[in-house]
């Protein structure tokens, strides 16, 4: 039965699919219409049932029965070194494979990390993924740095292993992958290389990817990474500063294979996000720091969620050192890292200064003036207060009489200028250091 049930499934797949696919999976048992399959590597289980549940259905209703159904278990494994004499009977023993083992952070757990707007929709994405491994394959995940990606990358890993302390997952930066490529092709060891890369690992974590802009070579090595892994069933993720579309001097195919799955963003946290993660800093240290005070750093450290825990640590060693903490002091101890107030009146400022840069007026930016040099200060504004003032596209198309869509579209008309027109980019350095005279510090 087992054996017509697995050629009944062989005739309905092609070869490669058998081959990549099949190859180690088996018919445990049959119990009455039920049958229960046994695969060896967890993330091949969740690809099959999802991408060949139709095909199997089909061959053990050809076999068992139209009524028949069926489930797909993880083999059990069991270290044959220390395993004792006497071993069940329906313990599958699995010999253990060499574990690549990569340190992960133990304090990056899901559970401890705060969710807001802003996140929630990479945490749930990642939370799912560990929990049906191999549903969402590969993942891309972009933000701007300090957003929390190492976290809950890091916490991803750590749900995995707890659940499967067998699991070969591999996290490393695209730096630390192209320095070992390099040593391995000067040492003449680059079958060894792709042997721990292509097979030995059930799980790849690459952070940082846009270091390897430009770097022809490591792309190429990692495009056939990607390949040989994604047709292994074996779980990619990728970690970036910037969206897949945005990664400059990457090869076409490396970039469609970042598209392949899901890319998700993890975008700027809002103020009251800012104060929750600093809220939360203090309780997990048990220190004492009034509300006032994490509320005045939440709203004055602009996005960067790295800064603002170090922000609180520094905070919580100067409470715990002299015992007392105003927002004097804050002002004082944080000063490098503390923007200025941006309010209505500063918001005119900004419009002001622009103008005159640009040799038109307050009142034609405001007006919606389609003269060229007027329209493009006025994006000009934009980009500021969006990006250097940390005020939201909905309040920027208030003031402008603008619609949110349209806002983010002169974002990136100017940020497209800034790149592709040297003068213009130095005419905004200028912009930018004038705005910090009379408006304030700019937090990017």
């Amino acid at each position: 039965m087992k054996e017509k049930i697995l050629s009944a499934l062989k005739e309905k797949v092609s070869r490669q699919q058998w081959e990549h696919w099949f190859i180690d999976f088996y018919v445990k048992r049959v119990e009455g219409t039920h049958v229960v399959f046994e695969v060896g590597n967890l993330f091949l289980k969740g690809y099959i049932e999802k991408k060949f549940d139709k095909v199997i259905k089909k061959a053990i209703g050809e076999v068992v029965g139209q009524v028949a159904t069926y489930e797909i278990v993880y083999a059990q494994v069991v270290n044959p070194d220390n395993f004792e004499d006497e071993v069940p009977d329906n313990v599958a023993l699995v010999r253990k494979k060499p574990v690549l083992i990569t340190p992960l952070n133990p304090k990056y757990r899901f559970d401890n990390f705060v969710v807001d707007e802003f996140n929630q929709f990479v945490y749930n994405l990642l939370l799912e993924a560990a929990k049906k491994p191999g549903t969402y394959n590969p993942i891309f995940i972009y933000s701007e740095a300090g957003m929390g990606k190492t976290h809950l990358v890091q916490a991803y890993g750590n749900y995995l292993l707890s659940q499967n302390p067998d699991l070969r997952f591999a996290y490393l930066t695209s730096e630390s992958f192209m320095n070992e490529l390099i040593t391995k092709l000067k040492s003449g060891n680059m079958e060894e290389f792709r042997e721990r890369y292509r097979k030995k690992i059930d799980v790849l974590v690459i952070d940082d990817i846009q270091f390897l802009a430009g770097k022809k070579g490591v792309q190429i090595e990692l495009f056939h990474t990607f390949n040989a892994l994604y047709e292994a069933g074996k779980q990619i993720i990728v970690c970036s500063d910037r969206s897949p579309k945005e990664l400059k001097d990457f090869q076409d195919r490396v970039i469609s294979r970042f598209q392949m799955g899901v890319v998700a963003q993890i975008k700027t946290p809002s103020q009251e996000a800012m104060y929750k993660i600093a809220r939360k800093i203090v309780d997990d240290e048990k220190a004492d720091i009034d509300d006032t005070v994490l509320r005045y750093v939440a709203t004055h450290i602009k996005g960067s969620i790295r800064i603002l825990k170090g922000a609180v640590i520094k905070l919580i060693a100067y409470k715990s050192m002299y015992g007392e903490l105003d927002i004097s002091i804050v002002k004082s101890i944080l000063r490098d890292v503390l923007t200025e107030d941006v309010n209505t009146s500063s918001d005119g400022d900004i419009i002001e200064i622009i103008a005159k840069m640009f040799k038109t007026t307050k009142d034609g930016i405001l007006s919606g003036s389609k003269d060229r040099n007027t329209s493009l200060a006025r994006q000009v504004c934009m980009y500021f207060m969006v990006k250097k003032y940390g005020l939201s596209t909905r309040k920027v198309g208030e003031i402008f009489n603008k619609t949110h869509p349209s806002v983010i579209n002169s974002v990136k008309v100017v940020e497209e200028k800034m790149k592709n027109e040297k003068d213009f980019e130095l005419l905004l350095k200028t912009v930018e250091k004038e705005l910090q005279k009379r408006v304030g510090k700019a937090y990017s």
